[in-house]
């Protein structure tokens, strides 16, 4: 029975991974004209348990094991791994949250050709290794037995991309993070559709309020939720429906390489530094570029007003040089839900959401967005 057992996990392995290819890999480390493929599965129950790394070199480098892994921890500060007895060993491998030591089990190696079963095999001490060649470290050999690598997530570099690249900020606060919207498309330059927003607020935010929140500010930016998922969700020319297998998915990290999974928008909350991550299909978030920022009238007229904080979730206080008049606040849908003449407006007892702020004074009517949250 565990043979039986053994054969068709095997089968189901062999087959998961036969959809995967060399193309589907974007991290790659080194130069030259053959490449080799580096797979690392913590088997630790996460669903991003195994990772897989593309190596380059050329014919006569006569490249190892070790050498390979040593190229793919100098180009990634999140990998790090550990070699005992002469280099022969495999005794850690960690990336990001992920590691496992040959305590209380150990690693087993695998090797394969294009979409051919792995075997296990000693790579790591015996020659160099191949063009074409996969070659997995699988953790787990005795509990109950070894078992080659699954199907791997590519691995993306914890250094494609950080908060000091954005140049616009959208809302105020002392804490900041980014949003990353992948359409799940290519460019014609073979770039990924894959834009990011950089948000400040004060305190902690909900997936939900940081999309209401460049909702409310950048003019180019649609979303709708339903049942605590995305819908759908345009930028400019870019859009994304929820339609049978196509859905929104979504992620949270602290940077590129890390994202998890994440159910629905009222599992994620924002600190600090943290990333929130949406993509349209299947890719994990991908490398970014800054989103074309059309803010709305609250940013535009920084001179004349500026309300802050914004979210908010007790107070709001509203900078002007204007004589106010008159303070209203309306629901999304209209109603009005709160007047007032003082610059300093108590909104603890507002639901959260969207709200509109007109102000009045002795100069002019406008209107601005506020999160309640």
């Amino acid at each position: 029975m565990q043979k039986t057992l053994s054969f068709i996990f095997s089968f189901i392995v062999a087959l998961c991974f036969a959809q995967f290819t060399a193309n589907d890999v974007k991290f790659f480390v080194g130069t030259g004209s053959q490449t080799a493929y580096f797979v690392a599965d913590f088997k630790d129950g996460t669903d991003d348990r195994s990772y897989v790394w593309g190596v380059r070199f050329n014919p006569g480098q006569n490249l190892t094991g070790p050498q390979m892994m040593q190229m793919i921890k100098s180009a990634e500060p999140a990998f790090d791994y550990n070699l005992t007895f002469n280099n022969g060993f495999l005794d850690k491998v960690s990336f990001n949250n992920h590691l496992a030591q040959s305590v209380p089990d150990y690693w087993s190696l695998w090797a394969k050709s294009g979409t051919n079963n792995w075997s296990m095999g000693g790579w790591m001490n015996s020659g160099t290794i191949s063009d074409g060649e996969w070659y997995g470290a699988s953790y787990g050999f005795s509990n109950p037995t070894a078992e080659a690598p699954v199907t791997p997530i590519p691995a993306y570099s914890s250094l494609w991309y950080n908060a000091s690249q954005i140049t616009n900020w959208v809302g105020t606060g002392s804490n900041k993070s980014l949003v990353v919207v992948d359409f799940g498309t290519d460019n014609s330059n073979g770039n990924a559709n894959s834009f990011v927003f950089g948000i400040q607020y004060s305190g902690t935010i909900t997936a939900e309020q940081a999309l209401q929140l460049i909702d409310a500010q950048v003019s180019s930016f649609n979303y709708v939720s339903s049942a605590n998922q995305v819908s759908s969700l345009s930028l400019n020319s870019f859009s994304g429906t929820a339609s049978g297998t196509n859905s929104w998915k979504l992620y949270k990290g602290t940077k590129l390489s890390n994202w998890k999974t994440n159910a629905n928008l009222s599992s994620i909350n924002l600190n600090n530094n943290d990333w929130l991550g949406l993509s349209f299909g299947t890719r994990r978030p991908f490398t970014p570029t800054e989103a074309n920022v059309t803010l709305n009238v609250s940013e535009n007229v920084k001179e004349n007003f500026k309300i802050y904080p914004n979210p908010a979730s007790y107070f709001i206080v509203i900078e002007t040089k204007d004589s106010i008049k008159d303070i209203n606040i309306y629901s999304i849908s209209g109603q009005k839900v709160m007047n007032t003449q003082s610059k300093k407006v108590n909104i603890q007892n507002l639901q959260q959401g969207v709200y509109l702020v007109e102000i009045k004074t002795d100069k002019s009517v406008t209107q601005h967005k506020i999160i309640k949250k």
